[in-house]
């Protein structure tokens, strides 16, 4: 494949992913992974993605800033930390790949039950910071197995029936966090990553700008019940990737 054919599916992929991620808060690498994967070793392929989602979730976070609150987002980004070290701590004792297609599934099978769950099956809001803690730490120990840090959080979030913008202030500083740990991590135990990824990034910062504020847009013009159903159909399509 020539070069300039690379660069054109790798703009193809970031500005569908930044759509996707610019619209729900999450499954940036679900897209964008599931077609650069397939033109790209994964060594370059994945500190990539990384990298570009995290653009994504600073740009959202920058256009959101008036709804996100450091107070509550706390417990859920203390949780996730603990959650990202375990997964780093016995990722070489588990068989990832397992644990992604399992994860996966469960996914899949969540999504099809929101479909055909009743109003009255969604719970209510009155969890301890404790609780909310036990979430992020699921969040960033499945993200650090899956690079889905925002799945369980999406999870949480669209059983309790938050609105839309609460559900993003949420979701979006606990992405950001837990993929800039994922980073540091990355290139700690990969020092060579970030070389082979700078030269790319020309190409990709106007699709991931463009598709981010096309997402952006879109989710202003959703309602909550619509954004909800859109978050099921993506984590349907966020756990086939996995299987996959």
């Amino acid at each position: 494949m020539s070069v300039d054919a690379l660069e054109l599916i790798l703009v193809m992929a970031v500005f569908l992913g930044a759509i996707v991620q610019g619209f729900s808060g999450f499954a940036f690498s679900a897209v964008a992974g599931a077609i650069l994967l397939q033109v790209q070793a994964p060594g370059v392929a994945i500190p990539l993605l990384m990298i570009c989602s995290l653009l994504v979730q600073v740009f959202a976070l920058v256009r959101l800033r008036t709804a996100l609150s450091f107070e509550r987002s706390l417990p859920y980004l203390a949780g996730g930390m603990g959650g990202v070290i375990l997964a780093t701590l016995v990722f070489d004792s588990i068989d990832p790949h397992i644990f992604r297609r399992l994860f996966g599934g469960f996914l899949m099978i969540y999504a099809v039950s929101t479909m055909l769950r009743p109003q009255s099956a969604l719970l209510g809001m009155k969890v301890r910071p404790v609780g909310h803690a036990a979430v992020g730490f699921a969040g960033g120990l499945v993200g650090g197995l899956t690079a889905m840090p925002g799945a369980v959080l999406a999870i949480w979030c669209d059983a309790h029936a938050m609105p839309k913008i609460s559900q993003r202030a949420v979701v979006q500083p606990f992405i950001a966090a837990m993929q800039s740990l994922a980073l540091v991590f990355l290139f700690l135990k990969a020092p060579g990553a970030s070389a082979a990824v700078l030269p790319h990034l020309p190409f990709v910062l106007p699709a991931l700008l463009a598709g981010s504020t096309l997402g952006l847009f879109l989710f202003g013009k959703v309602s909550d019940a619509g954004f909800r159903r859109a978050i099921s159909v993506l984590l349907f399509f966020s756990g086939a990737a996995l299987l996959a």
